[in-house]
């Protein structure tokens, strides 16, 4: 690689712009591209700037709804965070992210972000409306990546040097030929984990592997000579119990995809099986040829 390694939790740790309350700076390194910066990515910044804005530990991350309102390239950019309320037991943000050299200049909304914050309370009876699907290999036995012949625009780019990414069941995202169910179960993890001092991931960071559409469309769609670019339009991530240990599975399904557009869901697991986030996703479809 001609780029420095990722680190995501060193990479999206926001830099307050001085002089300017609620402001912050962050560079979004070449090892994040796709064709822009990975979309997940963004949005982690964004919630980690709120996190920082805030700055309340007694509340937890549960909830962000992000609008992408144009693709972010690689680089510099500022983040603008405005607490719209902070309360005793919860509090709401809404950020503004965009591409710039000038943190201090005009603010821009190529990324726009609402977030909540709640209090925990164990207290509480809980449960899950969702199993772990039966058809799953552990991430040792999953294939990867690699496993694909064909030829694949998407296969070198920087962002998958960052990452490992497995898919867990017998249907091959890249190589199906006709349509099939629109369902696919891959396992992720960064190379350089986002752990805190007490072993859990940095919970913005789960904005990554929740940004994962595209395998289940490649699967309804059926066609393994053709590819396309799944442009997130909206993403909004659920945090439901804290990720800890190595991989995460994302169980992902596209609910329809027509006139250019997809919809779908993914469900967050941690490697022992715990439902820890769930997602919603709309995406714009657009066509690429294989050697771009």
């Amino acid at each position: 690689m001609s780029f420095p390694r990722g680190n995501i939790l060193r990479d999206t740790t926001p830099t307050p712009v001085d002089g300017h309350p609620g402001r912050f700076s962050v560079d979004v390194g070449e090892a994040w591209r796709i064709f822009y910066a990975f979309g997940g990515m963004t949005m982690a910044c964004a919630l980690r700037a709120a996190e920082a804005a805030l700055d309340r530990p007694d509340l937890r991350l549960i909830s962000a709804e992000a609008t992408f309102c144009q693709p972010i390239p690689v680089g510099p950019c500022a983040i603008e965070v405005e607490v719209l309320r902070s309360g005793r037991g919860g509090a709401q943000c809404h950020v503004r992210m965009w591409s710039t050299d000038d943190p201090t200049g005009l603010r821009g909304s190529d990324l726009v972000v609402t977030v909540v914050f709640g209090r925990t309370r164990p207290e509480w009876w809980s449960f899950d409306g969702v199993v772990f699907p039966g058809d799953v290999l552990d991430p040792e036995l999953s294939r990867g990546r690699e496993a694909s012949d064909r030829p694949n625009p998407f296969e070198d780019i920087p962002y998958h040097h960052q990452t490992d990414f497995r898919i867990g069941t017998e249907v091959d995202p890249w190589g199906q030929e006709g349509p099939g169910e629109p369902r696919t179960f891959s396992w992720f993890r960064f190379l350089e984990a986002p752990l805190l001092d007490d072993g859990r991931w940095e919970p913005a960071t789960l904005a990554v592997p929740g940004d994962i559409l595209g395998p289940a469309v490649g699967v309804g769609r059926g066609r393994p000579d053709e590819f396309f670019m799944v442009l997130s339009l909206q993403i909004s991530l659920q945090l439901l119990e804290p990720m800890t240990g190595k991989w995460l599975g994302q169980h992902t399904r596209s609910h329809h995809a027509g006139d250019g557009y997809a919809f779908g869901t993914a469900e967050l697991w941690s490697d022992d099986r715990r439902l820890v986030g769930f997602a919603t996703q709309s995406a714009m479809l657009r066509q690429i040829e294989a050697g771009a």
